[in-house]
């Protein structure tokens, strides 16, 4: 499905920006308090289906270098238990394949950890494929929810 120009906006105020902090609700400012020609790009990379955007416009309604007015009231959706819980990621490792994980992966799901890797492999070895992903995916939370716990 096809988002408009302002439903794509509108996805993008749901989130402060990082660069010129403008509140949740309102467009990208420029260094006068005018409004910005197009949202920084720090703040669009936080709405996922905009990553891969090079440029989000500003509706109309907010017009480039006019004085700054807040947004539409956003609509928030309910928090549930679920959505309260903070997000629990696993790493499990071992140094040789004569060692077993059982005993940190059975910790892990204890923990009620949402996603958990594995791997055996031994500390000297510099890259580790598991702890990479597993970076990974925390940073892509992170950068995703930047107010989650």
């Amino acid at each position: 499905m096809e988002s408009t120009p302002d439903q794509v906006a509108n996805a993008v105020e749901r989130h402060d920006c990082p660069k010129c902090e403008a509140p949740a609700g309102s467009a990208c400012r420029t260094r006068s308090d005018r409004t910005a020609v197009k949202y920084h790009t720090a703040r669009f990379i936080l709405v996922p289906a905009l990553r891969k955007e090079l440029e989000v416009g500003v509706p109309e309604d907010r017009g480039p270098g006019k004085p700054w007015k807040p947004g539409p009231a956003l609509e928030h959706a309910p928090m549930t238990e679920a959505s309260r819980a903070p997000i629990r990621i696993g790493y499990a490792r071992c140094p040789t394949a004569q060692q077993e994980l059982a005993s940190q992966l059975e910790a892990l799901e204890a923990a009620h950890c949402k996603r958990i890797f594995s791997e055996k492999i031994s500390t000297r070895v510099k890259v580790r494929p598991e702890l990479e992903a597993v970076l990974a995916l925390a940073r892509d939370i992170k950068q995703a929810a930047p107010t989650s716990r």
